[in-house]
């Protein structure tokens, strides 16, 4: 039950960005040059809910099937900085993240089959190599801030929270400071037929991903994740060509369940 559970997860996912052209590339585009936060405050009423449902799951520590809960917890190292130039450049080149991607191409935009197949072709170049930057490349420890810190999940979740609202606040007072317009609304129908036609607000989808995400928590034991998807594609493809890809270390020991786990993302 948990594969088509996970199908119809995805499509909500889906559709929820799309209908709300809720970007995450764009919200630190529109905040960086133009001082305009209302994505970005977008962004934490999202993270805000999140951790809130998330917090319950991750302390019971199970999921709908018996299986065991986790968040993406990974160390600061060489890779991640060295990896976020390089994504963020080419989010820029190619126009949106990789969920923007996905819900662009669904929406019928075909440029965005270009950025898709460089996502691609990008992510499994990096799956062939991630063991000399996760494993050879400096990087400290992974930290929780629920089981590193004492803070328990309690005083993680109250922290979160603490810093969320001061970003949304800085947001607030750039915008004061350069007193710019608000964005444009977006065209929408009204009443019940918003639901199918034309724009949601940013807030009302924040609240629904966030929900969505929680399920997916609780669902297939670990958050919502795009990038592995890419990965996993690509090797598929190579896979067919005869190229040994489970040799490689991304699909070994406990990498090896995203073989089959994150095609449904």
């Amino acid at each position: 039950m948990a594969q088509p559970m996970l199908l119809i997860i995805g499509l909500l996912l889906g559709y929820t960005l799309f209908h709300a052209r809720f970007g995450f590339t764009s919200a630190f585009r529109r905040m960086t040059s133009v001082g305009n936060g209302q994505a970005l405050r977008a962004h934490m009423l999202m993270l805000a809910v999140a951790v809130t449902l998330f917090a319950p799951i991750l302390a019971y520590g199970t999921t709908f099937f018996g299986g065991d809960v986790s968040g993406y917890v990974s160390p600061l190292g060489v890779s991640l900085i060295v990896g976020s130039f390089m994504f963020g450049i080419g989010m820029q080149l190619g126009g949106g993240c990789a969920s923007g991607t996905l819900y662009a191409v669904g929406g019928g935009r075909s440029v965005m089959f270009v950025t898709l197949l460089f996502f691609i072709i990008g992510s499994t170049i990096g799956a062939y190599h991630l063991p000399f930057w996760t494993e050879q490349m400096p990087s400290l420890a992974p930290v929780s801030l629920a089981t590193s810190t004492g803070l328990g999940y309690g005083g993680a979740w109250l922290l979160s929270l603490a810093i969320f609202g001061a970003i949304a606040w800085i947001t607030i007072l750039i915008e004061k400071k350069k007193h710019l317009p608000r964005m444009a609304p977006l065209p929408t129908a009204r009443g019940w037929k918003r639901l199918f036609k034309g724009s949601w607000p940013l807030f009302a989808a924040a609240i629904a991903l966030a929900v969505l995400n929680a399920l997916t928590l609780i669902t297939r034991g670990q958050p919502w994740g795009i990038m592995s998807a890419f990965a996993l594609w690509g090797s598929k493809a190579a896979s067919l060509m005869g190229v040994d890809v489970a040799s490689w270390g991304y699909w070994q020991g406990a990498n090896g369940s995203r073989f089959a786990i994150f095609s449904v993302c």
